[in-house]
This record gives structure tokens, sequence and C-alpha cells, in this order.
């Protein structure tokens, strides 16, 4: 499950709704930064969920997408309301970097407002819950 995030990512992108460069070098998606450049961006975030199972290999892992646009709010809400909704409901589904994704669900009906950054550029989030397998030694 190390590369969910990346995997996700290139899902979104073999859907058009992203670009993503593994190495951060080109592409407007990252994992769990927002770089400074380019305007246009996409950042994909893992944090908490609850707690695991110790013997059941299943995780409810929690994911942000958080995109951010020029000075006019609607091309941010847009990516982010076009990333909720493939995002909705997707699984089960394994994920280009061969993380089982039973099914990700957003904890939001619209992407919500974050206001803008300290150069005037707007920002929007999402939220999910993804349900995934993560199999280890002492879990099946």
């Amino acid at each position: 499950m190390a590369d969910l995030l990346d995997g996700i990512a290139q899902h979104l992108e073999a859907r058009g709704l992203l670009s993503y460069d593994p190495d951060g070098i080109t592409g407007n998606a990252f994992i769990e930064t927002m770089p400074s450049r380019p305007d246009e961006a996409v950042a994909l975030t893992l944090y908490g969920g609850p707690e695991s199972d110790s013997k059941l290999g299943w995780d409810e892992v929690s994911l942000q997408v958080r995109t951010r646009g020029g000075t006019d709010p609607r091309p941010s809400r847009a990516t982010c309301a076009a990333i909720r909704d493939e995002l909705h409901g997707l699984g089960p589904v394994t994920l280009p970097d061969g993380t089982f994704l039973q099914l990700a669900v957003a904890i939001q009906a619209a992407p919500s407002y974050m206001g803008q950054d300290s150069t005037g550029r707007h920002e929007h989030v999402c939220n999910f819950r993804l349900n995934v397998r993560n199999v280890s030694t002492h879990r099946v």
C-alpha cells in the first residue's frame, strides 16, 4: 500500500484529470506536497483513518485531494469536482500501482472552498474514505 497515492495519481491521469510525473519535474499533480508552481496544481495526501483490524488485511484510509487554480475560483472548483466525481464510488478495482481498492467514498457532497493562498490563487479540497487491501506479516 506504500504506493497508493501513486496509483491514485496514475488512475486520475489515465482519465485525463491531471498530469502526473512521479519525479515531480513535470505535470501538475503532487504527492503530499503543494509546490509554489505551477499555478494550477493538485496535491494528493493520505491522513489518518480508524484503527485497523490486527488480523484482517483491510484498511480504511483517508485521502485529501487539494486543488489550486488562478485568480478565478472556478477552475480549481471544477478540477476538484471532476476528481470527486471520478473517485466517488470507484471500486472494486486494482490501481496501476497494484493496490486493490475495494471502494472510494467522498465524505462531502461537493468540494470545499479553502480560500486563497498567499499569492491569491484559489484552493478547494475534497476528502475520501478508501477501503484498501493491505496484507502484511500478521494480517491475511
